[in-house]
């Protein structure tokens, strides 16, 4: 089983599900197999990561909303409120204990304690950032609130290379944590959980490159055309209007320098996208290769219920 999540993704920024950017690995899969369209996470990351890992309520996981936003009254009556508690098991540890290798790369934030990492509950190969994200390229925090990013190699605090972005050094090592076990036939949960697409947005530039005229019509148009496609892909029911959202900035108000400057922003986040769907196809190339991608279960969720884009939206951690 393959299990691949993305951070901050909006339901809509996939092709299969109405968007302009190319998602040709994703929508194939969405072709080939089940695609939802009623399906419901939380609000933010953590609680959602939490109900998909343990298939329970992420309040009683001990997740009721990301470390960070957890009321300081609320922490202390409990320190460890906005972590997976202990009294619930993960799909991990059932499936390790049914025989299965389990592995994960990719964001945790589930707590950083080393009894709370992914290699105490049930992975037995892990590469895992503990924070709420990071830099892409480099070993470095992104937010001040962080001291340093936290990277843990099976339980050991580590270091990330710098050089190498974090969709492909995430495949890369889940690559190799794969391949090390597949001579013995046992079967694998390996789960996949991206930094993409939450801030910052960086994505390398031969992807980006492709959308440097996309967006220059602003996010209202892309939203209208988006909103039209997913109607024809039946997502949506006809006659269902596109809703104002008062916190968006009229692209007509805005400078030329500032339409510019946001269009490239949205260059980026699409770059991103794709980059990730790439790195995904390379991930399934390598299944194939090996043998073994027909007898694997492939899904593929986002953290996030956004009902819209959010190519021009400020990120949460």
């Amino acid at each position: 089983m393959l299990f691949r999540s993305a951070d901050d993704l909006g339901f809509s920024d996939l092709k299969a599900y109405g968007s302009e950017i190319q998602t040709p690995v994703l929508d194939h899969l969405a072709r080939e197999g089940l695609r939802f369209s009623n399906f419901h996470t939380a609000a933010n990351c953590s609680p959602s990561r939490a109900m998909m890992l343990t298939g329970v309520s992420n309040q009683l996981a001990g997740v009721p909303n990301i470390p960070e936003m957890v009321p300081p009254e609320h922490r202390s009556e409990s320190p460890e409120l906005g972590t997976l508690n202990h009294q619930v098991a993960t799909v991990a540890s059932v499936l390790n204990a049914a025989g299965y290798h389990t592995y994960m790369t990719g964001k945790w934030h589930l707590g950083s304690a080393p009894e709370q990492r992914p290699f105490r509950r049930g992975f037995e190969q892990t590469i895992a950032l503990m924070e709420s994200g990071a830099d892409n390229w480099e070993h470095k925090s992104y937010l001040p609130i962080y001291d340093d990013a936290t990277w843990t190699e099976n339980g050991d605090i580590t270091r990330r290379p710098n050089g190498v972005y974090s969709s492909t050094y995430l495949v890369d090592r889940m690559i190799e944590f794969i391949d090390g076990n597949l001579s013995d036939g046992d079967p694998f949960f390996a789960y996949l959980p991206f930094q993409a697409v939450h801030i910052p947005v960086q994505a390398p530039e031969a992807y980006t490159d492709a959308y440097r005229e996309t967006y220059q019509d602003g996010w209202h148009a892309i939203r209208q055309a988006r909103h039209v496609r997913s109607v024809e892909l039946g997502l949506i029911p006809k006659g269902a209007s596109v809703r104002d959202m008062p916190t968006t900035e009229q692209w007509s108000d805005l400078t030329p320098e500032a339409r510019a400057y946001e269009a490239a922003r949205m260059a980026v986040y699409a770059g991103m996208v794709t980059a990730m769907d790439a790195e995904i196809g390379r991930l399934l190339n390598f299944l194939s290769e090996r043998g073994v991608l027909s007898n694997t279960l492939l899904i593929f969720t986002s953290d996030k219920d956004r009902k819209s884009t959010r190519l021009n939206s400020s990120h949460q951690i």
